[in-house]
């Protein structure tokens, strides 16, 4: 008896049909999808955040400001929220270079941060516009003196400091 066996490209032929079946499927999902409207965004990417507005007082600034003249950097200082969303709760703010009164910020930065905050001082109020995407504002060192002791509360970048 003599056994019949087809050439390999043979065997591969109904799986490369099934495959190639599947792959035009998908494109014309994906067509339909497209022709419907704007395709939805990933799954990973994380919503926008809209700004919270807060009166906090001003508890803790854990040393010295850098110079600005070393480099662009957020300090992060530790308020105590007396109005707003965050209630009687303990935030950590980071402000882009806090040497500077807010009005007087011209770099780069000037779009993102403002206000009528001339110096930070511990005890006053601040009226603080804030985003908790840090990230989508600021890039650059983030001067945190609290990260060795308390890493996992959230950090806040403020857009907006206001006397209060």
């Amino acid at each position: 008896m003599t056994l019949l066996i087809p050439p390999r490209s043979a065997r591969r032929a109904p799986r490369l049909a099934a495959g190639a079946l599947l792959l035009l499927a998908a494109l014309v999902s994906q067509r339909a999808a497209r022709a419907d409207g704007p395709a939805a965004a990933p799954p990973s990417t994380p919503p926008p955040t809209a700004p919270i507005t807060v009166t906090a007082k001003l508890v803790e600034i854990p040393g010295k400001f850098p110079d600005d003249e070393l480099y662009d950097y957020a300090y992060v200082m530790r308020y105590q929220v007396i109005g707003g969303p965050m209630d009687k709760q303990t935030i950590f703010v980071a402000h882009y270079k806090p040497r500077q009164p807010r009005g007087a910020i011209k770099d780069k930065m000037k779009s993102v941060v403002s206000g009528k905050l001339r110096s930070f001082r511990v005890g006053d109020v601040h009226k603080l516009q804030l985003t908790s995407n840090i990230k989508s504002v600021w890039k650059g060192p983030l001067v945190d003196e609290f990260a060795a002791t308390d890493h996992k509360s959230p950090r806040y970048f403020a857009l907006v400091a206001d006397p209060g």
